[in-house]
């Protein structure tokens, strides 16, 4: 227990720095896939410490891994960084007050989470360090975490292969260790071209929007076809109309896009929906006399779920305890809580047992079928109707509360890390865990071999707000 006081020590003197930077991120949020300044910032801070980092992997601008030491174990830290669009809002106010309408705001504390692992990194470092212990920690920065595109690409990319463990978090509004699965993901468009014409002699002409139609038609009764889930992780699959072609009722349009997303209880159902899509999209274009060409996004597994690091994660909650929420942060949360027109509790700092559960779908889940994974949450929202991914968690993410979390989310990853290096019988464990979980399914990415991910996504939102 001496060792995990002086890393706790270390975190208390030198968690500043790392507030700095969490300060710096939430003052200028960038949205997924234009993280340029949050990459560069946490990346400088890690070689500043020694890491070796290699930024711009896997084909992504704004992603980074960083390394230090050798040998066994391999432990992995995460890092997210992108913001939520017209989310922003003044961290002073307990009412919606946007600092710049309509701009982005960090509406899931990832301004937080970008550093929280970093910081635990760092202080199990200066432990090795100064007890010698062999090793080597990465620290993996993974942009567009809300649009689930970073992490399927890294794995794609073999960035995951040598890694023992994970180490990851999420601010939420519990205290626990999240031995969670999640649904699968996918995120496609279609888009349907067709022959323009005048509407006057629309023979002429074949309607790209008369094939997207007819695919929502035929997504709606795929609906029926598909294994509900269940009241946790239902699946879902939906779909919008992005681009419908031309604005004028009188032109035949020639281009249309259909975009569909869907959640699935684990990857083969995810690939077979996919397939059934393209299927769709095939026959609705061979209906329609058009042509359509599939675009996938992005992809990703469910999560493999570890109850073996969940406990180590539990235990070392235990030890740093809840966050120490002041008086003000009560007032402030119970302020939130009446304008969201929830019950007034304020922060309870409960520590919850673990439990296998489910969470939303998360790209961490990547991680998951390439080494157990630990995942912590800590509470920064004082209840779950308190809102996620609105203006309130923004406030929290920006404020003393969101201070509190990340120190305590560093603290209790980077003990667990210092349990994982010292304590081998627990990573065995873990493994072997894992192992019966997979029941021998070797990974194998969803993307296709072509799909690349758009590096100009949000680009145009970005340049009225930087």
């Amino acid at each position: 227990m001496e060792t995990k006081k002086t890393i706790c020590d270390w975190i208390d003197e030198n968690k500043d720095e790392v507030f700095a930077i969490s300060d710096y991120l939430w003052e200028h949020p960038e949205l997924s896939m234009q993280e340029y300044e949050a990459s560069q910032k946490v990346a400088d801070l890690l070689e500043k410490y020694g890491f070796l980092v290699n930024r711009g992997v896997a084909g992504l601008p704004t992603a980074f891994a960083a390394e230090y030491g050798s040998g066994k174990p391999v432990l992995a830290f995460s890092s997210e960084y992108d913001a939520l669009p017209a989310l922003s809002q003044n961290k002073d106010s307990v009412v919606r007050d946007p600092v710049i309408d309509m701009a982005p705001g960090h509406g899931c504390g990832h301004n937080l989470m970008a550093v929280g692992g970093v910081l635990a990194a760092i202080a199990l470092q200066r432990c090795m360090i100064e007890q010698g212990l062999a090793g080597t920690i990465k620290v993996f920065g993974t942009p567009a975490e809300e649009l689930c595109i970073g992490k399927p690409f890294m794995a794609r990319g073999g960035l995951f292969e040598e890694v023992d463990a994970f180490l990851d978090w999420h601010p939420s509004h519990r205290n626990r260790a999240a031995a969670c699965d999640t649904n699968a993901y996918f995120n496609v468009k279609y888009h349907f071209s067709g022959v323009s014409a005048h509407g006057n002699a629309p023979w002429n002409g074949r309607s790209s929007l008369d094939g997207a139609m007819l695919m929502g038609h035929a997504v709606e009764m795929l609906r029926e076809h598909i294994e509900p889930g269940s009241k946790d992780s239902p699946t879902t699959l939906n779909y919008a109309f992005p681009d419908v072609g031309n604005s004028f009722p009188n032109v035949v349009p020639a281009n249309t896009v259909i975009w569909c997303v869907g959640r699935m209880k684990n990857a083969e159902m995810a690939a077979d929906v996919l397939s059934r899509l393209d299927a769709c999209a095939k026959g609705c274009a061979q209906a329609t006399g058009t042509t359509v060409k599939e675009e996938v996004i992005t992809a990703t597994h469910d999560m493999i779920p570890n109850l073996c690091l969940g406990q180590l994660i539990e235990e070392n909650l235990r030890y740093v305890g809840a966050p120490a929420y002041s008086s003000e942060d009560q007032e402030d949360a119970k302020k939130i809580q009446k304008a969201m027109n929830a019950k007034e509790t304020g922060y309870s700092g409960k520590i919850e047992h673990t439990v296998l559960s489910s969470q939303p779908v998360t790209d961490s889940s990547e991680y998951s079928w390439f080494a157990p994974i630990a995942f912590l949450n800590v509470a920064l929202a004082p209840s779950e109707d308190a809102g996620w991914h609105s203006w309130t968690s923004c406030k929290f993410a920006g404020s003393s509360v969101g201070k509190r979390v990340l120190e305590t989310a560093g603290k209790i990853l980077a003990l667990a890390g210092y349990d994982l290096l010292t304590k081998p019988e627990i990573l065995q464990e873990a493994k072997a865990e894992l192992k019966e979980r997979l029941c021998g399914k070797p990974y194998q990415s969803l993307l296709p071999e072509n799909a690349k991910p758009d590096l100009t996504t949000n680009k145009a939102v970005m340049e009225r707000f930087r």
